[in-house]
Formats: C-alpha cells, sequence, structure tokens
C-alpha cells in the first residue's frame, strides 16, 4: 500500500490482519507497519498456512520484517517500553476488535485470555519481568507458553491442548479420507 493508503486504512478503525511467516514465505513484501501503528491502526497476527503455526514465531517474524525493511529497530512500537510487550498488547487488542471480543487487556470486565510463561527455562529466568515478552518472541524454545486460557476456560494445560486426542482423531480420520478419494 502507498502511505496515504495504509494512513486511510487505520483511520477506518480496521484491524489489519498480518500473517507475516506466510507474507515472507510468498515473497508477499513487507507491510508498512510503522506507517499503519503510527496513524493509529490496529493488527492481529495469524497463519493462513501450514509453514509454520506459531504466535511468538509470527510477532517475530512481523518485528524482523519492519526491521529489515526501515533498517532500524523496534519499529512496531510508538511507546517507550519493550517492543515485545507492545507487539504482544497490540496483536491481542487487534484480535480482541477484530472478533467482537470484550478482551485484549487485562481489566476487570473483560473476558481472561491469558497465557502462561515457564519463566525457569535457559533464556527467560534471567529476565527480569518487563523483559519476560521479549524473551518469550526474540528468544524462548517452542514450549515456553505452557497454559492457555480463553475467557476464562483452561484450554491448554502443560502445553497440551486439552481437546488435542480429539482435535487430532478428527484430523488423521479426515486425512486419511482425503487419501482415499479418487
Amino acid at each position: 500500500m502507498t502511505g496515504p493508503e495504509t494512513a486511510a486504512v487505520a483511520r477506518t478503525g480496521a484491524v489489519v490482519g498480518l500473517c507475516p511467516i506466510t507474507e515472507a514465505n510468498l515473497g508477499d513484501g513487507i507491510f508498512s507497519g510503522r506507517e499503519f501503528i503510527t496513524a493509529g491502526g490496529l493488527f492481529g497476527v495469524g497463519t493462513d498456512s501450514n509453514v509454520n503455526i506459531s504466535l511468538t514465531d509470527e510477532l517475530r517474524m512481523l518485528e524482523y520484517s519492519q526491521s529489515h525493511g526501515y533498517m532500524a529497530r523496534n519499529v512496531m512500537t510508538i511507546r517507550d517500553g519493550p517492543v515485545g510487550q507492545a507487539l504482544i498488547l497490540a496483536a491481542a487488542e487487534g484480535a480482541a476488535r477484530a472478533l467482537g471480543r470484550d478482551s485484549g487487556r487485562i481489566e476487570a470486565g473483560r473476558l481472561a485470555d491469558l497465557m502462561a510463561i515457564d519463566t525457569q527455562g535457559d533464556v527467560l529466568f534471567a529476565l527480569p519481568d518487563e523483559r519476560l515478552a521479549d524473551g518469550l518472541i526474540f528468544a524462548a524454545p517452542e514450549g515456553a507458553v505452557t497454559d492457555v486460557w480463553a475467557a476464562g476456560r483452561h484450554v491448554v494445560r502443560h502445553g497440551r491442548h486439552v481437546a488435542r486426542d480429539e482435535i487430532e482423531a478428527g484430523f488423521r480420520a479426515a486425512v486419511a479420507s482425503l487419501r482415499e478419494s479418487p
């Protein structure tokens, strides 16, 4: 998008859905992130393929692509503070708005969408609390997020989705059915 187009989209209040890993894999180019957030734009991240499905990898790729494109560091934050925290909070706020959910921030009356992080692993144990988000996005291995709550429901426990067995069985059955189809 051109600069004026980017600012115009931001002013509409629309949430831009970004899939940085897929965009990099396909060679789609780099989103005009700095202009968009400076104009008050909101974004969410996700995945639209099976190249890799990981929130932290998507956020890392987003910041790295922006850093590469703008030849600067900490591009996706316009506030003071750690870029990792800014990325997580901005993506959560954008996703909440896009989904029409009263979540995206920890406040009384909002849905409890939370994650627990293993802060004792090799990478995160030495970080102060204010740098944990940076460590999570830019350095932590898979599995650092141990538990997830969505609207207060505990959906990931000890790194495993509570319905994983059922979901995996359904997936395997669907793939088997596709393989048997002419």
